[in-house]
């Protein structure tokens, strides 16, 4: 980019009108967008805070130009330094995200606090959410509702919402339902679908005087027909439990939801095409494909239920040795009863080699879970294992636990 001559504060607004929205980068040579590159980039040099954040933006999303993350943050932090709101929340968000440099909370935490101070209401949110989550500070819930509480007085929809949630339950404020309700439906108010979702789910689950399935059943809808897939899961689970012809409508929006993504709801699916449920007709081919699709997407229970028909033949396609790896992929989440299968395959050598040190731990893990036919079998196959199994079964079980502890923020 080229100096030219003093850009006027006119010739700035009409840049803003002459470049494009298009989020998709635009590497252009001549007309009306690299003129106004231009423009603000002289106007930036000359120390234009607006320029400088329009230039940003510019270079951060690759409008009329190449994207450069790190020449955007550099123009975010020139015109953060004058105490432009927007642009110390934009670099704030670049360092949080690691964007035209190295992560660094601590910096993050800094712009973000900065432009709340001065009542930007898109930071006052971002801090309630980094107070929320322990990110570049101590994690504080109360904090975290003071800065949404700020943000959600002037509008902020997502903000009320989280606002809602933490009154639902009880995090950094009492827990009172009626507040919850209230900033939900404001939220609600903005058109926005998981505000939509939650206020359904808060008319579901309240105390019995403020519980009401019309209106569940209401949000859950709208939400839904904004392509929010768990609305449609939840909006289908209302219908399916309707029963009779409401149950008929059910499997339109579980199946929009599993098309999304949703493991819950290609789950359901397949439990309904087993049992021919909801009008459908029984299909046991169509219940095996929605089986699958849960369990590869992650589905606890839907892993340990291809991994236990595989094993006993009743899942078409299915060899032992792949029916244990389904059955290891649901115990790792936790699931007791995949625990407690995979154990008894490593004693008994179906689908894979004998290890009654393997055995045992999972055996243990399902008798933690409560499990009681792992907490009977445990001491049987203790006494089976010398001294030097017992030894590997518990560095397994240390091993295993550790991989599954959190690790610290």
């Amino acid at each position: 980019m080229n100096d030219l001559t003093p850009v006027s504060a006119t010739e700035l607004a009409a840049a803003d009108s002459s470049l494009s929205t298009d989020p998709a980068p635009l590497v252009v040579a001549d007309g009306p967008h690299s003129q106004a590159l231009l423009r603000y980039e002289q106007a930036a040099k000359q120390g234009d805070a607006g320029a400088c954040y329009r230039l940003g933006i510019c270079l951060l999303e690759g409008r009329g130009c190449v994207r450069d993350a790190a020449a955007a943050l550099r123009w975010f932090l020139v015109a953060a330094e004058q105490d432009h709101a927007d642009s110390q929340v934009l670099a704030g968000w670049c360092y949080l995200h690691g964007m035209g440099t190295k992560v660094n909370l601590d910096v993050a935490f800094h712009w973000y606090y900065v432009a709340a101070r001065s009542g930007n209401v898109p930071a006052q949110f971002n801090l309630g959410e980094l107070y929320a989550g322990g990110i570049g500070v101590v994690a504080d819930a109360t904090a975290a509702v003071r800065h949404w509480g700020a943000a959600a007085e002037a509008g902020f929809a997502k903000a009320q919402l989280n606002l809602a949630l933490a009154y639902a339950n009880g995090e950094g404020v009492p827990r009172d339902h009626r507040q919850a309700l209230y900033w939900c439906e404001l939220a609600a108010q903005s058109a926005y679908a998981k505000a939509e979702y939650n206020l359904g789910l808060l008319y579901a689950s309240g105390p019995t005087g403020l519980r009401n399935p019309e209106l569940t059943e209401h949000y859950l809808s709208l939400a839904a027909s904004r392509d929010y897939a768990p609305a449609q899961y939840a909006f289908g689970r209302v219908l399916q439990k309707a029963g009779g012809e409401r149950a008929r409508q059910a499997i339109d929006p579980l199946r929009k939801a599993a098309e999304q993504g949703s493991a819950k709801a290609a789950f359901r699916l397949a439990m309904i095409f087993e049992e021919g449920e909801c009008g459908a007709v029984a299909n046991k081919p169509r219940a095996a494909a929605w089986l699958r699709h849960a369990a590869q997407l992650g589905l606890a229970a839907a892993q340990y239920e291809v991994g236990r028909r595989g094993l006993f033949g009743k899942l078409p396609g299915i060899v032992p040795e792949e029916a244990v790896g389904w059955l290891e992929l649901a115990a790792k989440q936790g699931h007791a009863r995949a625990c407690y299968g995979l154990a008894v395959c490593y004693i008994k050598k179906n689908g894979v080699a004998r290890d009654l040190s393997s055995a045992w731990m999972w055996l243990t893990l399902a008798a933690q879970r409560d499990f009681s036919k792992a907490t009977y079998m445990l001491p049987l196959l203790e006494d089976l294992m010398d001294t030097q199994q017992l030894q590997t079964a518990r560095r397994l079980l240390k091993a295993r636990v550790e991989e599954n502890s959190p690790t610290p923020p």
